[in-house]
């Protein structure tokens, strides 16, 4: 008997799916069925889905929601759905259909996933057996150089398709990222919870990111842009930004990926200074407290002395006409702050993690090199000193002044310091300036920010000839064996992944690749042996420390799968 669908919108669905190459009614695509029978009088089915798909919003109330605007007719037109269609079903999809009817009860752990009790028992839900669960916390990942896409996993589904996991430093109200993982690498859609039932209230504000904001002045007033791959705030965030000159004030909300909307504008002009402050809904929903303020470029920029030329800036941070986009400002801090320590170095917005790495490396293990080979002059400017080719008895020199491009935050967009203060006149120096001195020395920034060589930079700091080894299954007690002899004898190591092409073997691993790590030694533990590595961004890590430093233990056997390259001086 054929189906005779009432609904116009339930029809389209239908008509959709049977005319797909895998017509199924899936979790995701049963959200169009809900906004279809939810909409009426009350809501239309554009604002019947957007209320449906409101970040953190839970199956119960997305059940309800749909229930309120059933009809009769529509419950015909379901019930044909489920008995005559022939469409195959996702088991939260069918559930919530089958819930609708009478048929079943509502079952929580379909479709949209809960964290329940006191974490105990953590993320439960169901899966297709064998499928790992992969996550990520939206409300602290901004606080870190984290992707989007930078998950963990969580759980495993059993036999049933059941799992339970948890996520370390979870709270009341965090915004979860979910999907499923199937052994082929395919995955499903993303899912966002919110976190309950952990502590009597909300007491975590959502924070925001102000370095991956970028501000500039156009002529109609101040764009804001950053890098969307890379959350902002947690999903549905208020953001306000306020003109300290005019006072005029902008709030705009996270979206569901905890970006900013796009083609956002400013009212203000170049040299404007705007303090931004966040609301989760819950806490600081006054705006009292603010998290910093960003700065459009143009204006002054307040440098005085002596002023030399600087390195051209990477082809992504130059105008069309080849103007920087960004501008100068002079940094005043002191040159070390004690020793020079691998925990100093971070990188900046440039491809360049190979350089940062190596200096890192350096630092672990020859500071006196780092603080011998550059000196302030007595007119304020700085002195570099490489060796050509890594040959001691060629010595070059380079000479820059403390003229560092900045973001929007005030910090610098390339190699920049950490742990320690990041004003002006306050951060440590060693990093950016040889940083900057490398990149007069090569041509520009751009020369030296689309790869390269760690071994080569270690060699031209110290002034040693370089080499490298490769790094595969069965050569882990010879590596282990060259680290160990390496760094005992005051050697820089540095280690570098497989290419763009092999990254399906980093996923969750919490490793990148095509990218440059310090090696800082290795160690041995209950009787396995590990290697011990550095990120040069001081995040993002393998392994839940807590920490999130860069610093981490990497057993040997996994050392040998995720890395390429060893780099060492002779």
């Amino acid at each position: 008997m054929p189906m005779r669908i009432a609904d116009t919108r339930i029809r389209q669905f239908v008509s959709t799916q049977q005319s797909s190459p895998a017509p199924r009614i899936s979790d995701a695509n049963v959200i169009d069925l809900l906004a279809a029978v939810g909409d009426g009088s009350r809501h239309s089915f554009d604002s019947a889905k957007a209320a449906l798909t409101k970040p953190g919003i839970t199956r119960a109330q997305q059940f309800e929601l749909a229930k309120a605007g059933l009809s009769k007719s529509e419950k015909s037109d379901l019930g044909q759905l489920l008995d005559q269609s022939g469409l195959a079903m996702d088991v939260g999809a069918k559930n919530f259909l089958e819930a609708l009817l009478g048929r079943a009860p509502l079952q929580e752990t379909f479709g949209p996933l809960t964290i329940t009790g006191d974490q105990k028992n953590g993320i439960q839900g169901l899966a297709k057996p064998g499928q790992i669960i992969e996550a990520i916390n939206l409300t602290t990942a901004p606080a870190g150089r984290l992707h989007l896409t930078d998950t963990q996993v969580i759980g495993t589904a059993d036999a049933s398709g059941k799992f339970s996991g948890t996520m370390p430093d979870v709270r009341e109200g965090d915004m979860i990222r979910l999907r499923t993982r199937a052994a082929d690498g395919s995955t499903s859609d993303w899912l966002t919870i919110q976190a309950k039932g952990l502590e009597t209230s909300d007491t975590r504000n959502a924070v925001v990111n102000l370095e991956r904001m970028d501000l500039a002045a156009t002529a109609t007033g101040v764009s804001v842009t950053h890098n969307t791959g890379r959350p902002i705030s947690e999903p549905g965030a208020q953001l306000r930004f306020v003109n300290v000159r005019t006072g005029e004030k902008v709030d705009v909300t996270a979206n569901q990926n905890g970006s900013i909307p796009e083609g956002l504008t400013l009212p203000g002009k170049a040299g404007d200074e705007f303090k931004v402050s966040v609301s989760d809904g819950k806490n600081n929903t006054t705006h009292a407290s603010v998290t910093g303020s960003l700065k459009v470029p143009g204006g002054s920029t307040g440098i005085v002395g002596v002023d030399l030329p600087d390195p051209k800036m990477h082809a992504h941070e130059l105008n069309a006409d080849g103007t920087p986009k960004y501008k100068l400002e002079r940094f005043t801090g002191p040159l070390f702050v004690n020793e020079p320590t691998p925990g100093d170095v971070r990188q900046g917005a440039i491809g360049n993690c190979y350089f940062p790495a190596a200096m890192a490396a350096v630092a672990h293990t020859s500071p006196a090199a780092l603080k011998d080979m550059i000196k302030q002059n007595a007119d304020g400017t700085y002195t570099v000193r490489f060796y050509e080719n890594g040959n001691k008895s060629r010595p070059v020199e380079v000479k820059v002044d403390g003229d560092l491009y900045v973001r929007s935050f005030g910090g610098p967009i390339y190699g920049g310091s950490l742990g320690g203060p990041t004003t002006k006149d306050q951060m440590e120096l060693w990093v950016p300036l040889i940083e900057k001195a490398y990149a007069q020395w090569k041509g520009s920034y751009d020369t030296i920010g689309n790869g390269g060589s760690a071994g080569r930079v270690m060699s031209e700091v110290l002034g040693r000839s370089q080499s490298y080894e490769w790094v595969s299954a069965g050569s882990e007690q010879r590596l282990f064996d060259r680290i160990q002899r390496d760094i005992a004898r005051g050697v820089p190591v540095a280690a570098g992944t497989h290419g763009t092409d092999q990254s399906a073997r980093y996923t969750n691993t919490g490793v990148y690749a095509n990218h440059a790590y310090s090696v800082l030694g290795v160690e041995e533990k209950n009787g396995e042996k590990f290697v011990k590595l550095r990120n040069p961004w001081g995040q993002s890590e393998y392994g839940n420390d807590g920490k999130n430093d860069g610093f981490f233990s990497l057993p040997l056997s996994k050392f040998t799968e995720l890395y390429a390259s060893l780099y060492v001086l002779n």
